[in-house]
């Protein structure tokens, strides 16, 4: 008998589910005869699930009787991503990259206009390259920062590249605003950015933008070495693991992944 009753609840959940998945899925407002077609319940059953769930303010009722999402089920996303620390949640890819390439990963977060690193793991070898945690990033100069910028409007990129030329730091840093979202179309394309030489010479890093739930880039991770380590062939390669990995870090935060395109 026991088990039985287990089934049950566990019958009315899934309905209940059902239904929000319905309802989620929805462009607008639906009726109470809509819905019981979608979820293939009856009309009685599918008003009683329905008033459950306005009770518990999941579902929300109009003026002209038709269903919606309720704020309720806003409030409890929230308070899930609100439990997703970044940082723990990208530690296991950083650790992945690591050891799977042996160059210096690192994960940055946009702070109050700044590229700060906030976890680095540094390569094991005497020859390293790539930033330490609590160091600012320059946004126009590395992986981190490029891939980043090539996400954000326009009027965001002007805010965070304040003044009308970029600050030199090698002879192949992009000192031009024309010419540095002159790669964005390319970085939104592959996923990743590159910086090849352009914040230290002898250096390469290549990395790519963190999501929120929201679809802002809210950081990065890179993998930094010396170019003879991170060599110009393997670019491609690097560029798709570490992109797969900010990926990953992106879905865990509730990001949805978005054409390029787009």
């Amino acid at each position: 008998m026991e088990d039985d009753d287990k089934h049950v609840r566990f019958d009315a959940v899934d309905r209940a589910v059902s239904i929000l998945g319905v309802l989620g899925a929805a462009t607008s407002p639906m009726s109470l005869s809509r819905i019981a077609r979608e979820v293939e319940l009856g009309q009685p059953t599918t008003s009683r699930y329905l008033a459950s769930l306005v009770g518990h303010g999941y579902v929300e009722k109009d003026e002209h009787g038709h269903y919606m999402l309720g704020i309720g089920l806003y409030l409890l996303g929230q308070k899930a991503l609100h439990h997703r620390d970044a940082r723990r949640l990208a530690r296991p890819h950083l650790e992945a990259l690591h050891s799977r390439y042996n160059e210096t990963v690192s994960f940055a977060l946009r702070v109050n206009g700044e590229l700060v690193v906030i976890d680095c793991i540094e390569a094991m070898r005497a020859l390293k390259q790539g930033a330490s945690v609590g160091v600012q990033n320059p946004w126009h100069a590395s992986s981190l920062g490029k891939s980043i910028l090539a996400w954000l409007p326009n009027s965001e990129v002007s805010k965070l590249l304040a003044g009308p030329s970029l600050e030199r730091f090698t002879p192949k840093t992009l000192v031009s605003h024309g010419a540095l979202k002159g790669e964005f179309p390319k970085i939104r394309k592959l996923g990743y950015a590159v910086d090849d030489e352009e914040s230290s010479l002898g250096g390469r890093c290549v990395g790519a933008p963190i999501f929120d739930a929201s679809g802002t880039p809210i950081g990065a991770i890179s993998i930094s070495g010396p170019i003879s380590r991170v060599r110009s062939e393997e670019i491609s390669s690097t560029g798709e693991a570490i992109a797969g990995a900010a990926q990953e870090i992106s879905s865990a935060l509730g990001y949805q992944a978005r054409l390029a395109s787009e």
